[in-house]
């Protein structure tokens, strides 16, 4: 949604960005909504996450329908018949509650308010009402949803049968340079190539957001290991999600798997953790003041893993964040063109956090994440919680610490945002998020 609010005429188009604000359906997609709709009513709790994670999957977000300005994605249709299969079923139970569900409630109401005050148009305020109900549908779903170690398992498990599907979509992409999706529109029909690598991307938005997407996936695959001790699926599935990233030929989705595997191995230091990141923030420091010319963040126009990636262009829009502070710091700012060239392209979530709601909404964006890894971290501390517990506790603080390095180099949209908010809503339900007894939080979790 961010992408379509501060999009200037001269944007390059990204794959279904050039579809909000009309209705764009197809036969194939709207049969597809049908039947995911059908099975959100239909199939037993235990499954009704399927249907969602099917559409995201296999259908282009570009699909939709707008009804009176009205923008209503696939997604948050079908967000729509799971909450109101929810209600019918009377399956909404309690949740112990804690800063995490709090932090997301307050995100979202400050999200529209400082729309609303950034743009006072109608048209603003509905497009940032619908930014708000679906991080709340989707957020409180899986919140619900997920009651236990053995619900994430499951839910992993699902997304790891489509991961093979969609490395064989991946595969068929990469050999003909066609989008088999593009039938259904919201994706371009030829592959986009860079420096002569075809940047495959299936029915997800952007090649960089699909190859984020699937290695973040790979910590939950790990979780289902730590627990069944049975690792035959999570390697076939961390190969899957490998070869993906692979296919989409893009920097950022492979600086997530190295990043997931610098997470991981991290765990055997867990003890010095903290030491650990004073030392990289008072290396970042001398760095800074002492060693470059150029301020740290310059660091990032060096990241080149495969040829053309444009370094150079998330530490001049990063520098230029700092410099224009004047300017977005009360509730954001309307564009970023102004910035310099090809700054309307907001290729970082925290700065996009920013210009989007200022010095608040960024705030809260970066509670929200402090409380994530605050949760992981108690988790692995506690001291009666069995190894088990604590390795699941610390794959989802790394799928957390993946998404944050990818936040440096893109900015979320479309199918990507929901498993960011998965990711969230299992930290919050499975380890000791700062804002509730920790007595309380261990038993719903042990009695679910």
């Amino acid at each position: 949604m961010l992408a379509l609010l501060f999009q200037d005429p001269d944007v390059p188009h990204q794959a279904g960005s050039d579809f909000g604000g009309s209705t764009q359906v197809h036969p194939v997609g709207v049969a597809a909504l049908g039947i995911t709709m059908a099975l959100a009513l239909l199939l037993p709790r235990r499954w009704s996450a399927l249907p969602v994670i099917l559409l995201l999957c296999f259908v282009p977000a570009g699909q939709r329908i707008v009804l009176a300005t009205v923008d209503f994605t696939f997604i948050r249709l079908l967000m729509m018949v799971v909450w109101l299969r929810l209600f019918v079923r009377s399956e909404v139970r309690p949740i112990v509650w804690n800063h995490l569900d709090r932090a997301m409630v307050l995100w979202a109401g400050v999200s529209v308010l400082t729309g609303y005050f950034l743009g006072w148009t109608l048209t603003i305020l509905i497009n940032r009402l619908g930014t708000a109900v679906d991080a709340m549908m989707v957020y409180f779903f899986f919140r619900l949803l997920i009651r236990s170690h053995q619900d994430l398992i499951f839910l992993a498990t699902q997304f790891l049968f489509c991961s093979f599907a969609v490395a064989a979509f991946f595969f068929i992409e990469s050999r003909t340079s066609r989008n088999m999706f593009a039938v259904m529109g919201g994706v371009p029909a030829i592959t986009d190539i860079r420096d002569g690598r075809l940047r495959c991307q299936g029915a997800f938005a952007h090649s960089i957001l699909a190859g984020c997407f699937w290695a973040c996936l790979i910590p939950f695959y790990c979780i289902r290991g730590f627990f069944t001790r049975n690792w035959i699926m999570p390697i076939a599935g961390i190969a899957a999600a490998t070869a993906i990233v692979i296919f989409c030929s893009s920097s950022t989705p492979i600086m997530a798997l190295m990043f997931g595997i610098v997470g991981a191995g991290a765990f055997l230091v867990k003890g010095a953790m903290r030491w650990h990141r004073w030392l990289i923030f008072l290396w970042l420091c001398v760095l800074h003041f002492f060693l470059m010319k150029m301020p740290v963040w310059h660091l990032l126009a060096r990241v080149d893993i495969m040829s053309g990636s444009t370094g150079w262009h998330r530490y001049h829009l990063v520098d230029k964040f700092f410099v224009w502070f004047h300017e977005w710091w009360l509730v954001g700012t309307m564009s970023t063109g102004h910035w310099g060239p090809g700054l309307h392209d907001v290729t970082n979530q925290f700065v996009a956090e920013g210009v989007a709601g200022g010095v608040l909404r960024l705030g809260l964006f970066l509670w929200i994440v402090w409380l994530g890894f605050a949760g992981v971290s108690r988790s692995v501390r506690l001291p009666a919680a069995g190894k088990a517990y604590q390795l699941a506790s610390w794959a989802l603080g790394t799928a957390l610490f993946a998404h944050c390095m990818n936040f440096i180099a893109v900015s979320y949209f479309e199918q990507i945002v929901v498993e960011w908010q998965l990711t969230l809503a299992a930290i919050s339900s499975l380890t000791l998020v700062p804002g509730a007894a920790p007595a309380k939080q261990l038993t719903a979790l042990v009695e679910s």
